[in-house]
């Protein structure tokens, strides 16, 4: 399994973000959406996929419906959704920046403040990303 940064990595995508998120780390994501159904990319706790380990972060973004799905996966299932507005298309680069604050998340695309999320989950929680089918990713790294 690879390790946050990473560059170029085959979809679909599980690396380890080393030492977890906490307050003040930043994940920064740069790809292109392939699809105009659904790409998600997942913060989990565990590496896990099938059947999904707790998952603190949840993105889906939707061309086709114009929207992003925010969500926490949590013993199993998927909790209450928050919905944000999508300007990405099929086939639109993006440059994601989710930045881990002390009682929630904020996820900008594009320098665009797509929403604020909750933590439902301990950030602490927070180890692993996958990023699943429907996009190319171009790097994924990280800041404090």
């Amino acid at each position: 399994m690879a390790a946050i940064p990473i560059f170029n990595p085959t979809i679909p995508f599980l690396g380890e973000i080393v030492g977890g998120l906490h307050p003040g780390k930043r994940l920064h994501i740069v790809g292109q959406v392939t699809t105009a159904e659904m790409f998600n990319i997942n913060i989990q706790s565990g590496a896990a996929i099938n059947p999904r380990d707790d998952t603190p972060l949840h993105i889906s973004i939707r061309p086709s419906d114009r929207k992003i799905i925010i969500n926490t996966y949590q013993n199993g299932a998927w909790q209450k959704e928050e919905n944000g507005k999508c300007h990405i298309s099929k086939g639109d680069k993006f440059k994601m920046i989710i930045k881990v604050k002390k009682s929630h998340y904020t996820v900008k695309i594009d320098g665009k403040k797509i929403c604020k999320f909750k933590h439902r989950l301990p950030v602490q929680q927070a180890k692993f990303i996958h990023v699943g089918m429907g996009g190319m990713i171009e790097s994924i790294t990280e800041t404090a």
